[in-house]
C-alpha cells in the first residue's frame, strides 16, 4: 500500500483548507438539540410537504412513498422517547424522508456545525466512457493550479477501487444515497460529489478515511489512503438568495461549487479578484471580474464561438446587468456559429435565463409557466402577496372544483420580454448534461420548446429540476410574521428549502412536466478521455460538426427618418424576406437576396420600427428601432432596455 500522509497532499490547497479539522475531529464538537427543537424542526416538515410542496401528488405516486406518514411517525417517536433517541438518527430520518422525494429543490439542512460545513478529499474525479463502461480519473489541473506532491498519486490516473469496492460500483450506492430526479442525475451528482460534500445536507461520510485503488501514469497498480477534512465556508453561496421569490437554483450544489472553485480552479479565483490570468485559453475574451464565474467566452479553433454559463445567480442581484453582459459577450463572438455551454450549471435566477434565450430568437420568447399545489396555505400566501396575484384567482376556484393545481403563470414578466433585442442571428447549439438544474433545465426546456437550436446532451437527460425554490426565511416572510403563521423559525440554523411553484413546459412539449424527467437531448454525446483531459475535444468537435450542417446567417438593418416616411435598407444572408413594421403594423415586405436591398415606407413613427427577416415564412431575424425617449431619433436597439 502507498500510504501518502494527508497534509502533504494538501499543503498544495492553501492555509485556509490545510488547516481545516479532520472529519472526526470536527464530529466531536457537534452540539446536541433538545426534544423540543426536534419536534419543531419534523412539524415544520409536516407543514411544508403537505401544505407548500409542488411536486407532492407526482412523488408519491412516482416512487410509491408517504413522506408525511414517515414525519407524523417520527413526530411520535420523539412525543415517546424525548431525546432519548441518538441525535444521529433522527438527522438520518429526517435526510431520508426529503431523500426520498428524488428532489434537488426540497431539502433539509442540517442545525450548525453542520449546516454550512464541507467534507473534501483534496482531488476530483472525472468520468467517462471507455471500451463500454464507465471509467473514472483523478481530474486534471485547472491552469494554475499547484501541481500534486511526489509519487505514483497524480492527475489522470485511473480510479480501481474505492474502499475496496470496484469504483463504478462505489458511485451508484453514493448515487442512491442522493435526491437526483433519475438514474443520469443521481450518478452525475455522486461523482461530482465524491469527493465534496456538503454535510448540511447529505451528512457525514461514514468513513474518516478512504483506501483508493488505482493505477498509475505508468500503468502500476498502487494504494493510496487520503483523510476526510471540514471547512466551513465563510460566506455561504446561498446567504444573499434566503429571501428570494424566483429563485430556481440547487442550494446543495451552490454551496459544493464555491468551495470547489475556491479549493480547484485558482484561475477562477483570480479572475473574479480581477488579476489577469497568463494561461488563458487560446481565443479567450476577457470577462469583467464580477463576471468570471458566471461566463468563460472564447473563439474556438474551428473558427464558431464558444460561451459557457456557469451559474445563472447574478452577482448582486442584478438580473438587467447580467443580461446585458450576456449579450456583451455574444457580441464578441464570431457570428457564424456559437456553442453554448449549461453543463453543471446549478440554476439561479430563472428570469435572468429566459431574458438571455429571447436575444437568441427573432420571434417573441415563449416562457415556460409555473404553478402552486392547490392548498388553503398556499392561497393565504397569494393573497398576502400582490407579485403572486396572477395565481390567486385559480386557487380560489380550486375550493370548488377541487383542481390539484393553480393555473400557470411565467415568473418572467411579459413587460420584460420586448426589452431585449435578438444580437444572435447564426446557428446556435446547447451543450447540457445531467448537472444541469433549476434554471438551467429552465433555460435548456426554453431553448428547446422555442426552437432556438440543437441540444446536445452528454447525459440522455437534463437534472430534471422543474420548479422554483422558496428558502425557510422566504416562507416567513410569507407570512409577514402574521399570528396565524403556521411557519416558525429553526433552531441552531437548520433550515428547510421547498418545491413551491411547478414548471410545465410551451410549445411542442405544452403542458409537460420538468420534474423527473428533464430535458431529453436532440443529439446524446457521452464524455470520453478526449473530453476529461483534453478540454472537452471530442465534444466540442462534435458541436463544430452539428453547426457546420447547420445554415448561416447575417442580418443587417439601417433606418433613416425622412419628412414623409422610413428609408429602410437591409444587407442580409439566409434571409429570403424582411418585413417592415411601424408601431406594431405590417407596412412593407421585401424580397432578400445575398445582398443588400432598400425601400421607402411612407408614414409616421411614434416609437419603434421592427425589421423581421423571414427564411421559408419563419421569422429568423429580426432589427428593433426605437426612440429612447419621445420626440428622439430613431435606434437600433442592441442590449436589454432599461
Amino acid at each position: 500500500m502507498f500510504d501518502l500522509i494527508s497534509a502533504e497532499l494538501e499543503a498544495r490547497l492553501g492555509e485556509e483548507f490545510a488547516a481545516a479539522p479532520t472529519l472526526p475531529d470536527f464530529l466531536a464538537k457537534t452540539s446536541p438539540l433538545s426534544a423540543a427543537e426536534r419536534r419543531l424542526i419534523a412539524s415544520q416538515a409536516l407543514v411544508l410537504l403537505e401544505q407548500n410542496y409542488a411536486h407532492l401528488p407526482l412523488k408519491t405516486t412516482r416512487y410509491a412513498i408517504n413522506p408525511a406518514q414517515r414525519l407524523r411517525l417520527l413526530i411520535a417517536r420523539i412525543d415517546e422517547d424525548g431525546a432519548g433517541e441518538p441525535e444521529w438518527r433522527f438527522h438520518a430520518e429526517l435526510l431520508d424522508i426529503f431523500t426520498s422525494l428524488r428532489d434537488l429543490h426540497t431539502r433539509y439542512t442540517l442545525p450548525h456545525p453542520f449546516s454550512d460545513a464541507v467534507a473534501f478529499l483534496p482531488f476530483r474525479i472525472k468520468e467517462f466512457t471507455g471500451g463500454d463502461r464507465l471509467r473514472y480519473l483523478v481530474a486534471p489541473l485547472r491552469p494554475g493550479a499547484p501541481a500534486f506532491p511526489e509519487g505514483p498519486f497524480q492527475p489522470e490516473a485511473e480510479l480501481i477501487h474505492w474502499n475496496g469496492v470496484p469504483v463504478a460500483r462505489a458511485v451508484e450506492v453514493f448515487g442512491e444515497r442522493l435526491p437526483g430526479a433519475n438514474p443520469a442525475a443521481r450518478r452525475a451528482r455522486a461523482v461530482d460529489f465524491f469527493t465534496v460534500r456538503s454535510l448540511g445536507m447529505t451528512g457525514p461520510p461514514d468513513e474518516d478515511f478512504v483506501t483508493i485503488g488505482f493505477t498509475d501514469l505508468q500503468g502500476a497498480a498502487r494504494e493510496i489512503r487520503v483523510q476526510w477534512k471540514v471547512t466551513l465556508p465563510q460566506t455561504p453561496a446561498d446567504q444573499a438568495l434566503a429571501g428570494e421569490s424566483e429563485l430556481c437554483v440547487d442550494v446543495e450544489a451552490l454551496r459544493v461549487a464555491e468551495v470547489r472553485t475556491r479549493l480547484f480552479a485558482p484561475d477562477v479565483v483570480a479572475r473574479r479578484s480581477g488579476a489577469r490570468t497568463a494561461d488563458a485559453a487560446p481565443g479567450a475574451i476577457e470577462v469583467p471580474a464580477a463576471y468570471a464565474g458566471v461566463f468563460e467566452a472564447r473563439r474556438t479553433g474551428t473558427g464558431f464561438g464558444y460561451l459557457r454559463i456557469r451559474t445563472f445567480v447574478s452577482p448582486d442581484d442584478d438580473i438587467a446587468g447580467m443580461v446585458r453582459q450576456f449579450i456583451g459577450l455574444i457580441d464578441q463572438l464570431p457570428p457564424n456559429g456559437l456553442i453554448l455551454d449549461i453543463r453543471g450549471n446549478p440554476g439561479g435566477h430563472g428570469v435572468a435565463a429566459e431574458l438571455m434565450l429571447q436575444a437568441l430568437t427573432a420571434r417573441p420568447f415563449q416562457p415556460e409557466p409555473f404553478q402552486f399545489l392547490s392548498t388553503s396555505l398556499n392561497l393565504r400566501i397569494c393573497r398576502g402577496d400582490q407579485q403572486l396575484a396572477a395565481w390567486r384567482p385559480s386557487l380560489e376556484q380550486a375550493v370548488e372544483t377541487g383542481a390539484a393545481y393553480s393555473a400557470g403563470f411565467p415568473l418572467t414578466a411579459p413587460r420584460l420580454l420586448p426589452l431585449v433585442p435578438q444580437v444572435y442571428f447564426g446557428p446556435v447549439v446547447l451543450l447540457t448534461d445531467a448537472r444541469c438544474y433549476s434554471a438551467a433545465d429552465l433555460f435548456a426546456a426554453g431553448f428547446q420548446d422555442n426552437g432556438i437550436g440543437t441540444v446536445i446532451g452528454q447525459d440522455p437527460t437534463t437534472g430534471a429540476g422543474g420548479a422554483n425554490v422558496w428558502k425557510t426565511a422566504r416562507l416567513l416572510q410569507s407570512m409577514n410574521d402574521r399570528p396565524d403563521s403556521p411557519y416558525r423559525p429553526l433552531p441552531s440554523g437548520a433550515e428547510f428549502s421547498v418545491a413551491i411553484r411547478r414548471m410545465l413546459r410551451v410549445g411542442p412539449n405544452t403542458g409537460t412536466p420538468v420534474e423527473d424527467f428533464g430535458v431529453r437531448p436532440d443529439v446524446v454525446v457521452p464524455a470520453t478521455r478526449a473530453d476529461v483531459v483534453g478540454q472537452d475535444a471530442d465534444l466540442l468537435a462534435r458541436a463544430a460538426e452539428e453547426l457546420s450542417r447547420m445554415k448561416p446567417r447575417r442580418f443587417e438593418a439601417l433606418v433613416t427618418e425622412g419628412p414623409t416616411g422610413v428609408a429602410v435598407t437591409v444587407d442580409a444572408h439566409g434571409v429570403d424576406r424582411a418585413d417592415i413594421v411601424l408601431d406594431g403594423r405590417p407596412m412593407a415586405s421585401l424580397d432578400v437576396g445575398a445582398g443588400t436591398v432598400s425601400t421607402m415606407v411612407s408614414g409616421t413613427v411614434r416609437d419603434e420600427v421592427a425589421v423581421i427577416g423571414h427564411d421559408a415564412a419563419t421569422p429568423v431575424a429580426t432589427r428593433l428601432f426605437r426612440r429612447p425617449t419621445p420626440g428622439s431619433p430613431l435606434t437600433l436597439l442592441t442590449t436589454l432596455h432599461p
